[in-house]
């Protein structure tokens, strides 16, 4: 399955960044530890849908 990443921070949308590797995406998690990176997964019905998987500081959270 192919995922793609997105780091949410506490700023606006416009701020978000998508991320396209998860090495890059548990960085990044790691960079801003207050903020989160949300996985999606790509489908081909709708393009991403969420998983409610997130990174957080380099731990990989699983809902």
């Amino acid at each position: 399955m192919e995922y793609t990443y997105l780091l949410i921070n506490a700023n606006d949308w416009e701020d978000m960044v998508i991320i396209v590797t998860e090495e890059e995406a548990i960085q990044a998690s790691m960079k801003y530890p207050n903020s989160r990176v949300e996985i999606f997964s790509k489908n081909a019905d709708i393009g991403y849908s969420p998983t409610y998987n997130y990174y957080k500081n380099g731990e990989l959270y699983k809902s």
